[in-house]
């Protein structure tokens, strides 16, 4: 009865997965015309700021300029955000070693985590898991980039995972920031719901996206 109940859960999330993609699959349609219409005269405007900042303009016609780039900046990027987030999630699965996944993205965002001085500590045993590669590795960076920004200096991040069952795991990761506040552990993973000043409310949305097309689970405890 276990094992049935096991597979049925299973098959539920995966047809969730599914029914998500599709709807991704019509979003994408809409952000790609988006984007055409959109990066363009974003494009053209920073252009011309830049000329503006580089001339031989007053310091503070160059100061504005260039928040007028920034700006532009911001745009772009959340723009950019939107699109990744509404991309269909195809899972192309192998065979992947945890640890070494965990390692690499924590190389990745080394910089960051030596800006602020953090010590961060993997405590992972031998596990292979069947997952997409890239999928996965964005998904572990952008928990531990959400980690980061939610620790102080000298804060201290842990992963830690262990096998469960025959072909089960689980993976947790801890940080020592002010943690989440009750009634909103259950908002994170919605698209553009953030705590962060000057985050976009996507990364952890896209997260979730891609936990629930491998069939897996995440939750914020």
């Amino acid at each position: 009865w276990r094992n049935i109940s096991k597979t049925s859960e299973l098959q539920i999330r995966l047809v969730r997965a599914s029914e998500l993609n599709s709807h991704l699959k019509e979003m994408n349609l809409a952000a790609a015309g988006l984007a055409h219409e959109t990066r363009n005269p974003l494009n053209i405007i920073r252009g011309m700021a830049q000329m503006i900042s580089k001339s031989d303009a007053s310091g503070e016609l160059r100061e504005k300029s260039r928040a007028i780039m920034d700006e532009t900046d911001k745009v772009t990027a959340q723009l950019n955000e939107f699109i990744n987030y509404s991309r269909p999630r195809e899972v192309r699965r192998a065979k992947i070693e945890l640890n070494s996944a965990v390692t690499e993205v924590v190389r990745a965002l080394n910089f960051d985590i030596e800006e602020k001085k953090i010590h961060v500590v993997t405590d992972i045993e031998k596990i292979f898991i069947e997952a997409d590669e890239q999928l996965l590795r964005q998904t572990l960076f952008n928990l531990l980039l959400n980690a980061i920004q939610a620790v102080g200096e000298n804060g201290q991040i842990q992963f830690a995972a262990a096998k469960i069952g025959a072909s089960g795991a689980i993976l947790e990761i801890h940080d020592d920031g002010p943690g989440v506040l009750p009634e909103h552990r259950t908002e994170i993973f919605k698209p553009y719901f953030t705590t962060h000043q000057k985050g976009t409310g996507l990364g952890l949305a896209v997260v979730q996206q891609i936990v629930l097309a491998h069939g897996w689970e995440i939750e914020c405890l």
